[in-house]
C-alpha cells in the first residue's frame, strides 16, 4: 500500500514541477524575446504622419543602442526591447532627417518609463515617458545624395555664463554661417558644468542655419549621477543619445560617447555596450564608405601623452572593430589642435594610430578669456587662436582645414620673436646685434603636422630650414594678466609641448637696420602659407 502511495506522490511531484518548469521557460522565453516596432517612412507632405500615398522605406537601420536591423520591404523593423533605451534611426544618405527645436536632429526615441533616477536633481534629466508607443515611427524627408560637401566641425564650444555665449554667437556662429556647409559637428563640452545653460546655447547654435549634431562632452555631464549610466540625462534630454550614426554620400558618420564617470571623476574610454553596437551598426555599412568617428576625448594625445585618463584607454578594442576600414577620427577636448597620422613617429612617441586623427581646438579657444577685441571678443588664445575645422568631402576622401577666428584661412601662422633683452628699455622685434646670439624665431603654424616643411628666409638672402619642435607657444604669454587663476591654471598645464611649433635662431652676424623676415609653410596636401614679421637690429 505504501509503495502505491509513493509512486502516487512522486508522480504529483514530477507533474507539479514539469509545470513549473514550463512556466518558468515560457516566462522566461518571453522575456527573452519580448521586442517592439516600428516604422520608417517617406514624410512627403513633411508632417511626422504616416499618411495615405507616403510609402516604408525599406533598408534603414534603426537601432535600440545594441542591436541594429535594417527595415524591410515595407519600412518596417523589429526590435529586442530594452527597459531604459533611445531608440534611433540611423540616417541614409538619400534622405534628411526632420529638425527638432533649435534645429536638434529628430532622429530618436528617449525611452525612461520612469524618468531619471532620483539622484539626478541639479539640473532637469528626462521626465516619465511611459509605456513604449505601439509603434516607434521615423520620418525621413526625401533629399538627394551630396557625395561632395562640407562639414563644420566645432571643438569645445564651452561657454560658462550666458555672457560667454553671447561671445560664441557674436564670433564664430556670426562667421561660420557663411561656410557653406551642409551640417556641423559638435565634438563636446557644448557647455561649461552649467546644464542650465542649454537651451539658450541651443538656441545660438541654431543661428548657423544648418543641423547641427553633438557629442557628449566631460563637462556635459550630470555631476550628481552615482555613476556613468545615468551621467547623460540632461545632454541626452536636450541632444539625443550620447552615440549614434548617421549617412551623407559615401561617408558614415559614427558619434561616440568616450568619457566614463566614476561619480567622482572621469576618464577616456569607449563601453563594452558601444563598442557592441558600432560592430552590429558597421554590418550594414558599405565596405567602401568612409568611416569618420567623432568622439570628446579622442584615442591619443601627444600633447597629452603623460594623462592616461586624458586619452581613450581601450582604444585598441575601438581599432579592432574598425580593422580593415578606411577611418578618420575627430576630437576635442584638448583645446588644441593635432593631427597625428599611422606611421608618424613625433619626438620619439609613437601614436600608435592606425588611422588618422584631428583634434580641432577649441572654439572658446582659453575658455573665452583675455583682452578684447575692437567687437569686445575676447582674444582666447590658447595653444592657437580660437577657430574651427572645415572637413571637405569628395566621395569617401577628405581633406581638413582649420579657420582661424576673424582671419583669412589662409592666415595659418604667428611669428613670435624670443629671446633675453640686455637693455629692457628695448621694444619686442628690436635687438642689439649683442643679443642675436639668443634671439629665436619661433612659428606656430597651426595647419602643421609632423610632414609640414617650415623654412624662413630674412631680407630675401638667407634662407633657414626651420626645425620642428614641441614647445610652449612665447605668444599667449603677454595676456595672462587678463586672464582669470583658474583659467590661468588650465592654460599652464596644458601650454607645453605644441605640436605644430618651427623654430630658428637669428645670424649672429646681420647688420645694424630693419629687416624683413618672410615664412613659408606648407601643409600635406601641398598648401602653401605664407607670413611676414619686420623685425629692427640696433
Amino acid at each position: 500500500m505504501w509503495r502505491k502511495v509513493l509512486w502516487i506522490v512522486s508522480l504529483f511531484i514530477l507533474a507539479f514541477s514539469w509545470v513549473a518548469y514550463a512556466q518558468y521557460a515560457q516566462e522566461g522565453y518571453a522575456q527573452e524575446v519580448r521586442t517592439f516596432q516600428g516604422l520608417v517612412f517617406e514624410d512627403i507632405n513633411r508632417n511626422g504622419v504616416f499618411d495615405a500615398g507616403e510609402r516604408g522605406i525599406p533598408g534603414v537601420g534603426v537601432s535600440n543602442g545594441i542591436e541594429v536591423v535594417s527595415t524591410d520591404s515595407e519600412g518596417r523593423y523589429t526590435l529586442p526591447y530594452r527597459e531604459e533605451m533611445v531608440v534611433f534611426v540611423i540616417k541614409p544618405s538619400q534622405y534628411e532627417l526632420p529638425l527638432g527645436k533649435y534645429r536638434v536632429p529628430s532622429f530618436f526615441y528617449i525611452h525612461r518609463p520612469h524618468g531619471s533616477p532620483q539622484e539626478i536633481r541639479e539640473y532637469p534629466g528626462i521626465p516619465p515617458t511611459g509605456e513604449l508607443p505601439q509603434s516607434v515611427d521615423f520620418p525621413l524627408y526625401p533629399g538627394k545624395v551630396e557625395e561632395n560637401f562640407r562639414v563644420l566641425v566645432f571643438g569645445d564650444p564651452q561657454p560658462f555664463s550666458h555672457q560667454s555665449i553671447g561671445y560664441l554667437r557674436d564670433s564664430i556662429i556670426r562667421e561660420a554661417k557663411d561656410a557653406g556647409a551642409l551640417f556641423v559637428i559638435s565634438l563636446g563640452d557644448n557647455v561649461h558644468d552649467a546644464l542650465c545653460l542649454y537651451d539658450r546655447y541651443l538656441a545660438v547654435m541654431a543661428e548657423l542655419g544648418i543641423p547641427t549634431f553633438y557629442v557628449l562632452g566631460n563637462h556635459d555631464m550630470n555631476y550628481d549621477s552615482p555613476n556613468d549610466t545615468y551621467s547623460a540625462e540632461t545632454y541626452t534630454r536636450h541632444c539625443g543619445p550620447p552615440y549614434y550614426a548617421f549617412n551623407y554620400g559615401k561617408v558614415h558618420f559614427v558619434v561616440l560617447d568616450s568619457v566614463v564617470w566614476t561619480g567622482s571623476e572621469y576618464y577616456g574610454a569607449i563601453s563594452d555596450e558601444q563598442l557592441t553596437w558600432l560592430k552590429n551598426d558597421l554590418s550594414f555599412v558599405p565596405e567602401d564608405y568612409l568611416i569618420v568617428v567623432s568622439m570628446h576625448i579622442p584615442p591619443v594625445s601627444y600633447v597629452y601623452r603623460k594623462y592616461e585618463k586624458s586619452m581613450v584607454k581601450n582604444r585598441e578594442a575601438l581599432f579592432e572593430v574598425l580593422k580593415g576600414r578606411k577611418a578618420l577620427f575627430l576630437g576635442g577636448h584638448f583645446h588644441t589642435i593635432e593631427r597625428l597620422f599611422p606611421g608618424e613617429v613625433l619626438h620619439g612617441w609613437d601614436s600608435g594610430l592606425p588611422f588618422p586623427q584631428i583634434v580641432a581646438g577649441a572654439t572658446c579657444g582659453a575658455w573665452w578669456s583675455g583682452p578684447k577685441d575692437a567687437d569686445g571678443i575676447p582674444l582666447s588664445y590658447m595653444m592657437s587662436p580660437k577657430g574651427y575645422f572645415f572637413l571637405d568631402i569628395q566621395g569617401n576622401e577628405w581633406r581638413d582645414t582649420f579657420k582661424p577666428y576673424g582671419m583669412p584661412v589662409d592666415a595659418q601662422m604667428r611669428i613670435t620673436f624670443q629671446g633675453r633683452h640686455v637693455d629692457g628699455a628695448l621694444p619686442e622685434g628690436v635687438f642689439t646685434q649683442e643679443e642675436l646670439a639668443g634671439v629665436r624665431v619661433i612659428v606656430n603654424f597651426f595647419m602643421g603636422d609632423a610632414s609640414s616643411q617650415v623654412v624662413c628666409e630674412i631680407d630675401d638672402r638667407i634662407t633657414l630650414p626651420m626645425v620642428h619642435q614641441p614647445i610652449a607657444d612665447p605668444y599667449p604669454e603677454r595676456f595672462l594678466d587678463a586672464v582669470p587663476d583658474w583659467i590661468l591654471s588650465l592654460w599652464k598645464n596644458a601650454k607645453n609641448d605644441n605640436a605644430h611649433i618651427w623654430v630658428v635662431s637669428l645670424p649672429a652676424s646681420l647688420e645694424r637696420g630693419v629687416h624683413t623676415l618672410f615664412v613659408t609653410a606648407t601643409d600635406r596636401y601641398g598648401r602653401v602659407y605664407q607670413a611676414r614679421k619686420f623685425f629692427e637690429v640696433w
